[in-house]
């Protein structure tokens, strides 16, 4: 059902519902006036009845005659009717005996005990309502003609209106869509507006922003895996097809070239493998607890001769000899040992790193292990610091690929921190160097789990 149907029907049950509830006020407050002016001159009413019920008595339980009595009383009332089993056998006034009855004030009369007949008066008071009563219901059906034609107009304007206001947006809204559906980078949606329909375009528009930018992700991802791989393809393709037209076989050290190629060429389809599946929260945990401060101390002893080798000092400072975390090892060993080969790799000859763990209280007193990774390397211009976490960026631009990595391991790093509930932030200055701060939860929770 459409929208503008629907607030014709609702506002025909209102409509309806209002004109009901004005009758029933109306008639109800005829009854009202009629009572109030019995309560006002409750004295004379009473006294009229008493007049009644002592004819009654007076002749021997009879009412014989009594449509020629004299009543004192009488004189303060516009309309008197004593009716007997139905039959009215005292009158005064003109009205018929069954609006009397339906509108007049009812008095009971008792004698002995006993009910004895029944008298409806009006005084004039009474007299009034009553005509103003029957003058409404005689104009009402007419009252209800005319404020039913002027309602439904003003209805049908009203309603047109609002459908207006509610069709319009929401077409615009739909239109919006369609064009987010076809990949329409500038999208037209009611954004200005401030109700929940600018709520609505303004969360769209978000959206597709973040669309936008998640296809630009997904086209600049097939963009780099293809020219990382290009490059040794082409050097394979190459030596392979110089040997082919030379006829000759591949020496050892060609074969040794043609390996490495091989083998980074794997290393990086594991990379991307890798982090897909960390990014996609596919990478399901399984806990242990472990202690943090000996996988440090095996991973220093790894690494140790890729230090001496640019005669780089790697020191290290714990707070304790054992701090446990729940984490899943060979997950945290692969960040900690990303991070520390960067660190390596962009620290000159004869430079230092420092590698600090100790608990600290973080995040609103919730207690975290803080591992430290700092250099005094060549840093990160500020301009790239915040792309540092993409996929194959690389802050020093000049570094050729072939001597570098596949350009995942920070991004994967950070993947591996994040699905354990931890963080890391950087801080860097170009020429003087970085320094890694990760985060682990000093307790982890039971039921920890890879963000979805």
């Amino acid at each position: 059902m459409k929208i503008r149907t629907k607030l014709i029907l609702s506002m025909s049950i209102l409509i309806s519902f209002i004109l009901l509830v004005l009758f029933l006020v109306t008639h109800v407050q005829f009854y009202i006036a009629r009572d109030y002016s019995y309560f006002e001159k409750k004295a004379i009413f009473e006294s009229l009845r008493g007049e009644f019920e002592q004819y009654y008595t007076s002749h021997d339980e009879s009412w014989e005659g009594v449509e020629h009595n004299k009543f004192a009383y009488t004189q303060h009332f516009v309309e008197i009717a004593l009716v007997i089993d139905g039959e009215a056998i005292y009158r005064k006034g003109q009205l018929q005996q069954e609006d009397l009855r339906e509108g007049g004030f009812p008095l009971v009369l008792h004698a002995n005990d006993q009910k004895i007949g029944r008298i409806y008066v009006m005084n004039e008071s009474q007299y009034k309502t009553y005509e103003f009563k029957s003058m409404w219901y005689g104009i009402f059906p007419n009252i209800l003609r005319v404020s039913l034609l002027f309602t439904c107009i003003a209805a049908l304007v009203t309603i047109f209106l609002l459908s207006w206001r509610l069709t319009v947006p929401i077409g615009k809204i739909m239109k919006g869509i369609d064009m987010i559906k076809k990949r329409t980078p500038e999208v037209a949606l009611p954004v200005d507006r401030k109700d929940e329909f600018g709520k609505i375009s303004r969360a769209l528009q978000e959206m597709n922003v973040s669309l936008a930018s998640h296809e630009q992700s997904r086209k600049q991802l097939l963009s780099d895996v293809a020219h990382e791989l290009k490059t040794p393809l082409m050097i394979m393709q190459g030596e392979m097809e110089l040997a082919q037209e030379l006829e000759t076989s591949l020496s050892s050290e060609k074969i040794s070239s043609l390996l490495d190629e091989v083998l980074r060429l794997n290393r990086l389809v594991h990379d991307v493998l890798d982090l897909s599946r960390l990014e996609a929260g596919g990478a399901e945990l399984r806990p242990a607890m472990e202690n943090i401060v000996a996988i440090m101390e095996e991973l220093i002893e790894k690494i140790q001769f890729l230090a001496e080798d640019k005669q780089i000092r790697l020191s290290a400072y714990f707070s304790e000899d054992v701090i446990e975390v729940s984490i899943e090892k060979h997950r945290i060993v692969q960040a900690l040992y990303n991070i520390l080969i960067n660190a390596i790799h962009y620290t000159n000859n004869g430079g230092q790193v420092q590698i600090r763990i100790e608990r600290v209280m973080k995040d609103r007193q919730v207690e975290h292990v803080r591992i430290m990774i700092e250099d005094n390397g060549i840093g990160i211009p500020d301009e790239d610091l915040p792309h540092i976490f993409n996929r194959f960026y690389r802050a020093d631009h000049s570094r050729t690929r072939p001597n570098g990595g596949t350009g995942l391991g920070l991004a994967i790093a950070q993947q591996n921190i994040l699905v354990h509930q931890g963080w890391i932030e950087v801080r860097s200055k170009a020429g003087e160097g970085t320094t890694f701060l990760i985060f682990l939860p000093f307790v982890a929770g039971p039921a920890m789990c890879s963000p979805n």
